[in-house]
């Protein structure tokens, strides 16, 4: 299966479930405890419907929307979603082109693996920046001060993590961060040549913004 055999998010799926280690497609793919909440979240785009309006004309279509100051060129953006390169070598990069390149928002986690000013340098769209408050005040600060030299538009701030999710697949699965290779998840890892080629030959995996 290719990217270009691709036709809806099932497709993305099931190719993502070929590529990965199952640690790490379990980590992207699953949610907390028994993940009712993300089954009802899933189901519930089932009772929306599109109404089309017919015979309206498609010269100019105007899909735009402003959100947080910033005009998008549809009311989609992109959401934060930490560790990244663990998925795709190239991780906040590749994210952040996309989002530029289809004119919308562009969210990075605290748990990013590129450095916010690799972020701020190469992706001219807007961007957001999801702040975890850390205990250390110092760390919070400057993750503050350097998404604002970076040309970050705003924060989107964390309140649900006093205590973390209960992620029952990544107990299950052995996932860690960074990857641990286990007697039990050697295999998977193992089994997938080219992302393993890839996290040990590229550029180390780590969390830039919160190191030091």
């Amino acid at each position: 299966m290719r990217l270009a055999d691709c036709n809806n998010v099932q497709d993305f799926r099931r190719l993502a479930r070929k590529k990965l280690p199952g640690p790490v497609f379990h980590y992207i793919d699953g949610a907390a405890d028994d993940e009712l909440t993300k089954g009802r979240n899933t189901s519930a785009y089932d009772d929306v419907d599109l109404v089309p309006n017919v015979l309206a004309g498609v010269s100019e279509i105007d899909m735009s929307v402003t959100v947080l100051g910033r005009k998008l060129a549809m009311p989609l953006f992109l959401s934060p979603t930490a560790l990244q390169r663990l998925f795709h070598w190239q991780g906040e990069r590749a994210v952040g082109r996309a989002a530029s390149a289809f004119g919308t928002y562009f969210g990075v986690s605290s748990l990013s693996t590129v450095r916010l000013e690799d972020i701020g340098a190469t992706v001219n769209g807007p961007k957001m920046l999801q702040l975890y408050v850390h205990k250390d005040e110092g760390l919070n600060t400057s993750l503050v001060e350097r998404a604002k030299a970076s040309g970050f538009d705003c924060l989107t701030l964390t309140v649900d993590t006093i205590v973390g999710g209960n992620r029952e697949r990544c107990l299950n699965t052995g996932f860690t961060s960074p990857p641990r290779f286990t007697a039990s998840s050697v295999w998977e890892y193992a089994t997938k040549p080219g992302w393993a080629l890839n996290y040990l030959f590229r550029e180390r995996f780590s969390l830039p913004n919160l190191e030091g």
